[in-house]
């Protein structure tokens, strides 16, 4: 199995996770897949200071699918100062499973039963009238 991921394995991913979910149109799939692997080049790893804004969000909506994970560490620089590094990993198997037909990363269970009540639900009807207090 090839230790990188390719642009298709990711698009598929995205796909079955923020597609499939409603989080971003279907023909933006592929452009996201590309942007990250841009990011990441041939590195397992990518700081998270290189991310523009937009970039960010969107690695947080792939964080939420299960398809990156963040991690700090703590570095000491000149004069014993410490600085906190953020990075962004790629979650390799996870995203071959997604892609290849496994599990998609389970929805929330708020969202599942919101998304479960009809839309009759929702409306309100002009009769109905709210009991008053005695």
């Amino acid at each position: 199995m090839p230790s990188s991921i390719t642009e298709a394995e990711l698009t598929r991913a995205i796909e079955r996770t923020l597609v499939a979910r409603g989080k971003i149109a279907p023909a933006e799939a592929r452009p996201v897949a590309r942007m990250v692997l841009g990011y990441f080049g041939a590195d397992d790893s990518v700081l998270d200071n290189k991310l523009s804004s937009d970039d960010r969000d969107r690695f947080y909506q792939l964080e939420e699918e299960g398809l990156l994970t963040s991690e700090e560490e703590d570095a000491t620089v000149s004069r014993g100062k410490t600085w906190r590094i953020h990075y962004w990993l790629l979650k390799k198997a996870r995203i071959r499973d997604v892609g290849q037909g496994g599990e998609a990363p389970p929805t929330d269970d708020a969202e599942h039963v919101y998304r479960s009540i009809g839309e009759a639900a929702w409306s309100r009807s002009a009769d109905a009238k709210a009991p008053r207090g005695t």
